[in-house]
């Protein structure tokens, strides 16, 4: 029996599954979960949880957008941008909006869990961008996924530049001095 066509997709749920979703949320829900069970208060956590999935979102969008005229030539009636409910322009300016949010909140975690969450994201662009037709196309899953765990860890300690501090930073400031 042959596989049906893919019914065509609209508006937000076209934009939906340019995010690849079965990535962005299996990958934004192990950073969310991690975090937690890392001991990184929920408040933080959840600040994690947004900054991924602000960068998977990126990643994804990226894809569709720099894989547009491959996905028209090959057909892939899977994809919005095939099927013209999305326009790669569009997909440009998500992927770029959301890779700016990304930035934003990766960095509120402070320097270090910011700039290690932002490997995974530079990875993910990086693939995108013509590594996956590379010999090296493993090289950004395994900098990217070696940095996500790191940076979710790196999110629970204290960063001395964090705009959004751990509660270990915060408890440090009531402290009376014991001099």
């Amino acid at each position: 029996m042959p596989a049906e066509p893919a019914r065509p997709v609209t508006g937000l749920r076209a934009l939906a599954l340019a995010t690849h979703p079965g990535p962005t949320v299996a990958v934004t829900a192990v950073a969310g979960l991690l975090a937690l069970a890392a001991g990184v208060p929920a408040d933080r956590a959840a600040l994690v949880t947004a900054a991924v999935l602000a960068g998977q979102a990126s990643i994804g969008w990226s894809n569709d957008w720099l894989d547009a005229d491959r996905d028209r030539a090959v057909a892939r009636a899977d994809k919005p941008v095939v099927q013209g409910t999305v326009a790669p322009a569009l997909l440009r300016t998500l992927a770029l909006g959301s890779a700016a949010a990304a930035v934003v909140l990766s960095l509120l975690l402070g320097p270090l869990p910011g700039l290690l969450l932002l490997v995974l994201v530079a990875s993910g662009w990086a693939y995108n961008a013509g590594l996956k037709r590379t010999v090296v196309s493993m090289l950004p899953y395994v900098t990217g996924f070696g940095a996500l765990p790191a940076g979710v860890v790196a999110a629970a300690g204290s960063c001395l530049l964090s705009i959004y501090p751990s509660p270990r930073d915060r408890h440090r400031s009531r402290m009376p001095d014991s001099a």
